[in-house]
């Protein structure tokens, strides 16, 4: 996965998107056959590079242990992720994989799967704990972690201080408040956030804003510049060298380890990222939901871990 240049990786992309829409709209039947081993799967926003890299080792992983993954793509939508849930439920498949949107905006959803009666997984995107959701299992990443590996280089980076851009995800979302929990643990005092805006995992958005940023804070007042996802650091990374800033702004750090990101690094254009396994984590997902349709008992949580990318081991991950 790690191997493919961005030219490849966007293809991926498109080819996954078209192939998400047809196995949406081949699930239509009115319900599952008795004992059959259909499972639905709502994906937070399918255009995102790491989500679409995760939803296509699912449906591969799933087709090789003999499940019908029927995919549906919310758009980071709570609104699209409650109809979308609805409609599969009609369908009454053995289970459903959510990836929640928002942390009491997706409790509607989940809720509904409760009701239905129907084994609920959740993957990647974490509801908060007491949260009045029934769920088999979480499999993903322990986002908070990503956060703190984020600070812990940060803090090694500038050990005299220094002052910084935060670009957060979607206020929320468990994937930002989980990150930016962490990553405010562990940033050392000395280090000072002059702006933290929401750029909702975006790479537009996170470019637009830097760009106005930099005309904010002139050369000499920015060290570094954090984001809660390689989208969004890839963004802010073009509008500080379309600046001329990379002198002063030397330190880029994101969050996945997509393919874009890392390549990134090996550019010289971000500082590190904090690589999650994406693939790994569907490929989890769609096992741990197969063993317990199997009627194989489960954990409650599976966490798979973070890697730290940079320039020193960025060849590892190409």
């Amino acid at each position: 996965m790690r191997k493919h240049a961005w030219r490849r990786n966007i293809a991926a992309v498109a080819t996954i998107l078209v192939t998400v829409t047809g196995v949406a709209a081949c699930g239509s039947d009115d319900s599952a056959d008795s004992g059959s081993k259909a499972v639905g799967f709502s994906v937070l926003n399918a255009r995102d590079p790491d989500l679409a890299v995760m939803t296509k080792a699912m449906q591969a992983q799933a087709t090789k242990d003999g499940l019908d993954l029927s995919v549906v793509d919310a758009k980071g939508e709570t609104s699209t992720e409650l109809t979308q849930i609805e409609d599969l439920i009609t369908k009454k498949p053995a289970a459903i994989i959510m990836m929640p949107i928002d942390g009491k905006g997706s409790q509607a959803a989940a809720k509904r799967v409760n009701e239905a009666g129907i084994p609920l997984f959740i993957l990647s995107t974490e509801f908060a704990e007491g949260a009045p959701v029934e769920q088999k299992s979480y499999i993903g990443v322990d986002d908070t972690e990503a956060g703190r590996m984020q600070g812990d280089y940060l803090n090694e980076q500038l050990p005299e201080g220094g002052k910084m851009i935060y670009l957060v995800g979607t206020y929320g979302a468990s994937w930002t408040d989980r990150r930016k929990a962490g990553f405010m643990e562990k940033k050392n005092d000395n280090i000072k956030i002059v702006s933290e805006l929401q750029a909702n995992g975006d790479r537009g958005e996170a470019k637009r804003i830097t760009e106005d940023l930099l005309r904010k804070f002139p050369k000499g007042e920015v060290n570094a510049l954090v984001a809660h996802n390689d989208e969004m650091a890839i963004g802010a990374a073009q509008a500080i060298k379309e600046a001329g800033r990379q002198n002063d702004i030397k330190i880029i750090v994101g969050v996945d380890g997509t393919a874009p990101g890392v390549q990134a690094i090996a550019d010289g254009e971000m500082s590190a990222t904090i690589l999650q396994r994406s693939a790994e984590q569907g490929q989890k997902a769609i096992d741990v939901v197969g063993k317990s349709l199997d009627g194989e008992d489960v954990d409650a949580a599976y966490k798979l871990p973070f890697k730290l990318v940079t320039k020193e081991n960025v060849a590892d991950f190409q």
